[in-house]
C-alpha cells in the first residue's frame, strides 16, 4: 500500500509540474507554439556498437496564430553510430539532413541543411534513477534564399534525469519521468545571428515502455532564445516513438530466429 501511494504521489506531482509550466509560460507575450514528432529505430550491430535512424517532422504556429499545427515547419532524417566505451561512457556521431520548409527562428523558407555532430554521454546509474551529462559539437551547413551556404558550429551541454515511476528499473510495462536542462552556444552566422549564446532548453515529460522493444515518450520543452531585436520563446510539445531491435524481435517472434 505504501509503494502504491508513493507512485500515485509521484504521478500527481509530475502532472502538477507540467500543468504549472504550461500555464506560466503562456503568460509571456512573444511566444510561439510548436509540435514535433519523431520515429527512432535502434539496432545493435555488435557487442559495443549500435546504429540509430531517426525520422522527424515539426510544425509551428504563425505570427498571429497560436495553433502549433498551423504550418509544416521542418522534416529531417538522421543516421547515428554509437560506441559504448564502458558502463560510464557512450560516444556517438551522426549525419543528418533537414529540410527547413518554414523555420521562424532562422527565417528559412524551403531551404536545406546538412548537419554533422559528435557527442559524448557520461552516465551516473543509480538504483532509482539515471543521470546523464551530454556534450555535443555540431557542424551545421545551411542553405539560404540567396543561394549561398552558411556554416555554423554549435556547442551543446545537457544534463538529463530519467526517473522510473512504476518500477525500479525501466522495462516492459514501466512508466518513467524525464527532465533535462540544456545550454546551446554557437559561432556567428548570417542565418542564425551573431550572438554566442544561442538558447536554453528545459524539458519535462513522461515515457512508457509497451514492451522491451517499443517505447513512447511525451515531452514539453520551453525554449528561450535571446536575440538582439527581441527575445523569443517557444513552447514545444513532442512525441517520440522508439523501436529497439524491432526487426530482430519480429523475426524472433515468428520463429525464424531461435532463442536460447
Amino acid at each position: 500500500m505504501i509503494k502504491k501511494s508513493l507512485l500515485v504521489f509521484h504521478f500527481k506531482a509530475i502532472n502538477f509540474i507540467v500543468i504549472l509550466f504550461f500555464s506560466s509560460f503562456n503568460l509571456f507575450s512573444q511566444t510561439e507554439n510548436q509540435f514535433t514528432n519523431e520515429f527512432q529505430f535502434n539496432r545493435n550491430i555488435g557487442r559495443l556498437t549500435a546504429m540509430e535512424f531517426d525520422l522527424g517532422q515539426g510544425f509551428t504556429s504563425g505570427e498571429e496564430e497560436n495553433n502549433p499545427f498551423y504550418k509544416n515547419s521542418q522534416i529531417s532524417a538522421r543516421l547515428w553510430l554509437h560506441y559504448f566505451a564502458n558502463k560510464k561512457w557512450k560516444l556517438s556521431g551522426f549525419a543528418a539532413f533537414f529540410y527547413n520548409r518554414d523555420v521562424p527562428e532562422i527565417s528559412q523558407k524551403k531551404s536545406p541543411e546538412v548537419r554533422f555532430a559528435f557527442q559524448g554521454i557520461y552516465y551516473i546509474n543509480r538504483t532509482d534513477y539515471v543521470l546523464t551529462n551530454r556534450l555535443r559539437i555540431e557542424d551545421r551547413i545551411l542553405g539560404n534564399a540567396e543561394g549561398t551556404v552558411d556554416i555554423v558550429y554549435r556547442f551543446r551541454e545537457m544534463v538529463k534525469l530519467v526517473y522510473p515511476i512504476s518500477y525500479v528499473q525501466i522495462g516492459k510495462g514501466s512508466l518513467y519521468g524525464i527532465a533535462s536542462e540544456e545550454l546551446v552556444f554557437k559561432t556567428k552566422g548570417s542565418t542564425t545571428g551573431e550572438g554566442f549564446f544561442d538558447r536554453n532548453r528545459f524539458t519535462l515529460g513522461l515515457g512508457y515502455s509497451f514492451t522491451d522493444t517499443i517505447q513512447f515518450e511525451l515531452t514539453y520543452m520551453n525554449e528561450y532564445l535571446p536575440r538582439n531585436a527581441t527575445d523569443k520563446m517557444y513552447n514545444v510539445l513532442s512525441t517520440t516513438l522508439i523501436f529497439n531491435d524491432l526487426i530482430y524481435a519480429l523475426k524472433r517472434k515468428s520463429g525464424s530466429i531461435q532463442a536460447y
